[in-house]
């Protein structure tokens, strides 16, 4: 096996969290370091000595998974001169591909935020991390507040709810969603434009 070039510390603990994800993803908690090894192109000796054992290093890929600081990030570069609509789609696709990811993991591990095994000051930080998240997205809504009906707030709960659902293999029923229909239903409904009636005093003077 090729080895991958020595890494500062930080960098060596990140690439060894990303090359574990999907592996914790296909194969669950049964994943073995060996495998992890190979996959971040590190001895197996050096996970060990960035990590205790398998299990911190299994919460600390949740951890990541579940940090919305990287969803936070994609918003804050949004471009600001893009219309409401095309802000909005990022957003949901930013949204759901993080909901992808965070509910194959949490899938093939067994355990989530309401799972027993959950602990308690992981689910605070996930509260906060959540309201973050709000706060995030209102930021992208507000510029366009005169366009709503409702508080920005409010819509960002909406479409949060949207792509939950959206997404949601047990809620979709496996119809896959595109951000743009989403957001479309959140702005403008399910329903199409009414069709303007002619009338037939206007039409016989342009005839």
């Amino acid at each position: 096996m090729v080895r991958a070039t020595p890494l500062p510390a930080e960098e060596r603990r990140a690439a060894i969290i990303q090359a574990t994800e999907p592996l914790l993803a296909r194969h669950g908690t049964s994943i073995s370091t060996r495998q992890i090894a190979e996959a971040a192109g590190v001895a197996e000796g050096t996970i060990f000595r960035v990590f205790p054992n398998k299990e911190t290093l299994i919460c600390e890929v949740i951890e990541h998974i579940t940090d919305e600081r990287h969803a936070v990030q994609a918003f804050a570069a949004i471009n600001p001169d893009l219309d409401l609509e095309q802000r909005l789609c990022i957003v949901a696709e930013v949204l759901q591909a993080r909901l992808r990811e965070v509910m194959a993991v949490f899938h093939a591990v067994g355990w989530g935020p309401k799972h027993e095994g959950a602990p308690e000051d992981w689910r605070r930080r996930q509260e906060e991390s959540h309201r973050i998240l709000s706060r995030a997205i209102v930021t992208v809504i507000e510029p366009d507040q005169d366009q709503l009906r409702l508080p920005a707030a409010e819509v960002a709960n909406l479409l949060r709810a949207l792509v939950f659902s959206a997404t949601h293999p047990r809620l979709s029923e496996g119809i896959q969603t595109e951000p743009k229909a989403i957001v479309q239903l959140l702005l403008h409904g399910a329903c199409r434009p009414p069709i303007e009636p002619i009338d037939p005093a206007t039409s016989s003077k342009d005839a």
